[in-house]
């Protein structure tokens, strides 16, 4: 079991500061307790250690009214390293969460983190 932590490892923050091209999914709850998830475009800024979910026209979603009800949220960026051998590869991240209206972005706080198989892309040669 891996154990989940509260702040970045340098590891992390190196794959953070130039992660591949993929897409992240967010995970929300409703006020009925059901899960929402809903892939999305995303970055991370360092300053605050947020992740940073973007989208057309964030304020509005379901996810966004979700946010705003619960604070939190969670999301999950992952792949598979390219080459001939099964190599998964995410980043796991819970915390709280807000909406930024005038950003029209949500921003998760990096609260609650697991991650496993980051490739830097130093190492990809």
């Amino acid at each position: 079991m891996r154990a989940v932590r509260d702040e970045l490892s340098a590891r992390e923050r190196r794959w953070l500061a130039d992660p591949p091209h993929t897409l992240a999914r967010i995970a929300t709850v409703d006020a009925a307790g059901l899960p929402h998830v809903v892939p999305t475009g995303w970055s991370f800024d360092p300053t605050c250690d947020e992740l940073v979910l973007g989208g057309r026209d964030v304020p509005r979603t379901r996810r966004a009214r979700h946010v705003q009800a619960t604070g939190k949220a969670a999301v999950v960026i992952d792949g598979t390293a390219p080459g001939p051998q099964w190599a998964p590869w995410a980043l796991h991240v819970r915390g709280q969460a807000r909406v930024d209206e005038d950003a029209g972005t949500i921003r998760v706080a990096c609260d609650d983190i697991t991650s496993w198989g980051l490739v830097l892309s130093e190492e990809d040669g």
